[in-house]
């Protein structure tokens, strides 16, 4: 079983890296269906990524929300709404995204109250366990 998520991981992480936006492989016993979602937002992904780049954060008390889980974070819902963005306000408790891995899915949740100020982790990125997904300020 050990040797088998080690694959799906894997087959998890090529999609990822890839220009592959679905995968299905097929075996006796054995299904595997994997989907990227859309990614929809008003700029390029390297505009995004520059401007993220270079806006400066002020020293300050900064908390981290870590993955509890291996698999694809998303924190864009399937209808394509961000559930975060940086800049937005977050209560304990509120759900920031979620880690999915062969089609499970385990909510992501503030352990803070605070604004967002950095999402490490692009949607449908593979977090590892301890993976520092979002950091949080007051």
């Amino acid at each position: 079983m050990k040797q088998d998520m080690n694959t799906i991981n894997e087959i998890i992480k090529v999609i990822g890296e890839s220009e592959l936006t679905e995968i299905s492989i097929e075996e006796k016993g054995f299904k595997l269906f994997i989907k990227k979602p859309k990614l929809v937002l008003g700029e390029s992904m390297e505009e995004a990524e520059e401007i993220e780049v270079t806006e400066e954060v002020a020293v300050e008390d900064i908390n981290e929300i870590i993955s509890g889980s291996v698999g694809r974070f998303y924190y864009i819902d399937k209808d394509e709404k961000p559930m975060i963005t940086v800049g937005m306000t977050v209560k304990k408790g509120q759900k920031v995204g979620y880690v999915e891995a062969i089609g499970l899915k385990t909510d992501i949740k503030s352990e803070f109250d605070g604004e967002i100020k950095e999402i490490l982790v692009k949607n449908g990125e593979v977090a590892e366990y301890g993976k520092v997904l979002v950091k949080i300020g007051e």
